[in-house]
């Protein structure tokens, strides 16, 4: 699947979760932003892109870490079969806990 040349350009995110036996326990996400590696093609973006004059900055220092609790051990589970999780804890960020962090990076 190729990216529209029109999505290349912006804010986008990087979303890792992780499960154990069907069940989503943590996921991670870090804002991506791709932008030219120059100010004057950031200004003045040309009618096609340059892909080789965009860069990609991963915002690493600020991830959106959500938690869901889950059963490790469904063997012990009362009725014996796998139970639903319940809803997910509300987002942590590990940097900073700014309700702004929720926005995209301007």
């Amino acid at each position: 699947m190729k990216i529209r040349e029109e999505d290349i350009i912006g804010v986008t995110v990087l979303l890792l979760t992780c499960s154990y036996l069907g069940q989503e326990f943590i996921r991670v996400g870090y804002y991506v932003n791709n932008d030219y590696d120059d100010e004057q093609l950031r200004e003045e973006p040309p009618p096609r892109v340059l892909i080789d004059r965009v860069q990609r900055n991963i915002l690493a220092d600020k991830p959106r870490v959500t938690k869901f609790p889950i059963n490790f051990h469904p063997e012990t589970g009362e009725s014996g079969s796998q139970q639903q999780p319940p809803p997910p804890t509300t987002p942590e960020n590990h940097a900073s806990d700014d309700p702004q962090l929720d926005q995209p990076p301007k």
